[in-house]
């Protein structure tokens, strides 16, 4: 947009002269012009011209946004200042991304992972792990990558609590990433604390706080130990973060033979995250104190791999 219109349209927005639909988001309103939205956005484009209710009484609602973000996405679209969107902290980036995709404004979504790909370099451990997070929902691989870059950079803190938050996508990556960037046996603990607060194994193992301390470990990691890392998580606490595949059609399944399913399932996934584990790095001390006192691995997986330590 040029430098000129900027400071009109902006006094569009803020005055509301000559403006011809209203937007009702949650309990609050903005009164704005199809011109700018119906130019900026496909989507606000089809809306304006459908035939629907709405379109004859000018007002149209829209779910899945707040008033804050929904503000800062119209002063966006009627100004175009990248400067000022790069004032918004990474929580309202995500948010303003996800609209851009919602309503095809490529613009503002290009704009957010250009803001996204400027911080990384100065992130801490947990705003990666969080825009890593984004970008896995987002599917956006420009982004994942250069995330995936900066883990490199605090590798020694890769250990971290955010870490534990991540759905069970993410955080098969995020194993793989670490691979090679913090000892092994961390590897192993990382996982077990992960599938232990998802509830991913039995609540009995759950109970017993899985070998005896890697909760505890974890816990140590958050605050002023490890920037970013803060969180405060209990046993089972965050068993909303875990979305695996519907590959098995688990929701189309019933009664004992749907807990079967799903049991199997997080059993193939666990099997899956202990299988990225490289025994033979561990020392035969390490591999009893750790794994040896698992509950991930039976009594016969645990002899198998005790002989490939050093």
């Amino acid at each position: 947009m040029d430098k000129w219109l900027k400071p009109s349209f902006a006094n569009l927005l803020e005055n509301q002269k000559f403006s011809d639909c209203r937007i009702l988001v949650e309990n609050e309103s903005f009164d704005c012009h199809k011109l700018i939205l119906g130019s900026a956005s496909e989507f606000f484009e089809r809306m304006f011209l459908s035939d629907f209710q709405e379109s004859k009484t000018a007002e149209f609602r829209l779910n899945d946004v707040s008033p804050d973000t929904f503000r800062i996405f119209l002063d966006y679209v009627y100004t175009y200042d990248f400067e000022k969107l790069k004032k918004n902290p990474n929580e309202i980036i995500f948010d303003l991304f996800e609209c851009g995709n919602k309503w095809l404004v490529k613009s503002i979504t290009d704009d957010c992972e250009a803001v996204l790909k400027e911080r990384a370099p100065q992130m801490s451990i947990g705003n990666l792990v969080e825009t890593f997070q984004f970008a896995h929902n987002a599917e956006h691989n420009g982004i994942i990558d250069v995330v995936t870059y900066n883990f490199l950079r605090l590798a020694g803190g890769m250990k971290c609590y955010d870490c534990l938050f991540l759905t069970s996508d993410a955080f098969e990556k995020y194993i793989l990433i670490c691979d090679g960037k913090i000892p092994e046996e961390d590897r192993f603990k990382m996982i077990e604390a992960y599938v232990t607060i998802n509830g991913l194994i039995d609540a009995e193992t759950a109970d017993s706080g899985v070998n005896g301390t890697i909760l505890d470990e974890f816990k140590i990691l958050k605050d002023d130990d490890k920037p970013g890392c803060s969180k405060e998580i209990s046993v089972a606490e965050n068993k909303a973060a875990v979305s695996l595949p519907d590959k098995n059609g688990i929701e189309s399944s019933a009664g004992d033979n749907k807990d079967i399913k799903l049991k199997k399932l997080l059993l193939t996934y666990v099997k899956t995250l202990v299988n990225y584990i490289h025994f033979e790095r561990m020392n035969k001390t390490i591999f009893y104190n750790v794994v040896g006192k698992s509950r991930l691995l039976t009594h016969e997986e645990k002899f198998e791999k005790m002989f490939l330590t050093k």
